[in-house]
């Protein structure tokens, strides 16, 4: 009797095969390390500042868009990087813009003036652009709900690492060997990381998003601006660079300019915002499993207000008042992987990569206008002829403005996806 051949099955029959877990460590283990890499990148600036614009002769306006080149490169990468994860995995987009930030770093470090230092920058920003997300993804690809928030949440803590080195250790070769040595050593860890995550993190994405047209990819990562949910947390995203964005960039200007600190000191200061950080990382877990997430987003993102507002009334009353307020302030942006688990509950499976990705765009699109609009303040207030005190509590203010603005239409967000997409 014959026997009809079977009918070829669609490749999406099969579920993708999922590694074993001692590869899903490590590879959880190098995105850790290169998210460490980009944690230090973002920051460094802020300890430098002062002999980076003396070096490049950068006016607080000049200052403030070199920083924001880093911010503004990642935001623009992350659409495109959401996309190269649905279709191919997080292992071989990331190592191939780990690789771009290799020669950057290498470049930022020997560059001879302003214009070589920014486009370094850019290329620094695209290399740590898929690091976080790309942690996000893989995680989120191989590991239960349980897991995923305990791991993220881990990473996200270990990440301040890169924030302390960015700080006291940081100052103190840069005030005892220049920042050119240190930013060396750095440059090295990116090439490390390039060869780690190239080795040893393998995935291979969503068959269907591999069949699918790159220009109908791009059509549906557009449509997922029209998802009115996303809506409801891209102004906390936003808002969250008001925190990171000054930390990042502009606290070491602050306590240079109010206070007299010389790099060192400023380096010392600098950790204790990025101990908090690392503290707050571990204490917001314990408060989603007490309360909620969306509690703990709303309650925490209103305390980092307070601190914003309280830096607004008394910008120059004292070095430890003013690093412990900029601290408190600054811890709004460990909320990020809180949010990105909000949004991740209300994205579908195969354009979970593209929507995490419209979200870190308006995370770090947030860090590039806000690092930029601060330096425009700055510039305003010196034409004007202001205190260097009220010129900080200027920016301090638009940060609290911000944050303020986005817990009221947070407090609307959905914790669970809608019934129908509109």
């Amino acid at each position: 009797m014959h026997t009809p051949a079977p009918e070829p099955e669609h490749p999406s029959q099969h579920p993708p095969v999922l590694p074993d877990e001692s590869t899903v460590a490590r590879g959880i283990t190098l995105l850790t390390f290169a998210f460490i890499l980009s944690q230090f990148y973002r920051s460094c600036l802020a300890v430098i500042a002062p002999e980076i614009q003396h070096d490049f002769a950068l006016s607080p306006a000049g200052f403030g868009a070199m920083s924001s080149c880093f911010f503004l490169a990642f935001a623009l990468a992350q659409i495109p990087v959401g996309i190269a994860f649905d279709r191919y995995g997080v292992g071989r987009p990331t190592a191939w813009l780990l690789a771009i930030g290799g020669f950057s770093a290498v470049g930022f470090v020997l560059a001879p003036n302003w214009a070589v230092a920014m486009l370094a920058q850019m290329g620094l920003g695209l290399a740590c652009a898929p690091v976080f997300m790309g942690l996000l993804h893989y995680a989120s690809e191989n590991l239960s709900e349980r897991q995923y928030m305990r791991v993220v949440s881990r990473s996200n803590a270990l990440g301040m690492i890169g924030a302390l080195c960015a700080t006291a250790p940081l100052g103190w070769i840069s005030q005892h060997a220049g920042w050119r040595p240190a930013l060396a050593v750095s440059a090295l860890g990116m090439v490390g990381a390039c060869y780690g995550v190239w080795r040893h993190v393998r995935d291979t994405g969503h068959a269907d998003a591999r069949r699918a047209p790159m220009g109908a990819m791009l059509a549906e990562s557009g449509k997922l601006l029209a998802f009115w949910p996303l809506w409801t947390l891209i102004p906390m995203c936003v808002a969250m660079a008001a925190g990171t964005g000054f930390r990042n960039a502009w606290s070491g200007p602050y306590l240079a300019d109010v206070f007299g600190m010389q790099a060192g000191a400023r380096g010392v200061a600098l950790t204790l915002l990025s101990l908090t950080g690392f503290l707050t990382a571990f204490l917001l877990p314990v408060l989603v499993r007490r309360g909620t997430l969306k509690s703990t987003v709303l309650g925490w993102a209103g305390l980092s207000m307070l601190g914003g507002i309280a830096l607004t009334v008394w910008p120059d009353a004292g070095v430890v008042s003013g690093v412990a307020l900029m601290a408190l302030l600054s811890t709004i942006g460990m909320l990020h992987p809180l949010v990105m688990a909000q949004g991740r509950a209300l994205i579908p499976a195969p354009a979970r990569g593209r929507g995490l990705g419209v979200l870190n765009t308006f995370v770090f699109l947030g860090s590039a206008l806000t690092s930029w609009g601060f330096g425009l303040i700055a510039n305003a207030g010196h034409d004007w002829g202001w205190a260097d005190a009220r010129i900080y509590a200027a920016i301090f203010l638009s940060a609290v403005l911000s944050v303020a603005l986005s817990l009221v239409i947070y407090w609307f967000s959905p914790t669970s996806a809608p019934a129908a997409r509109s």
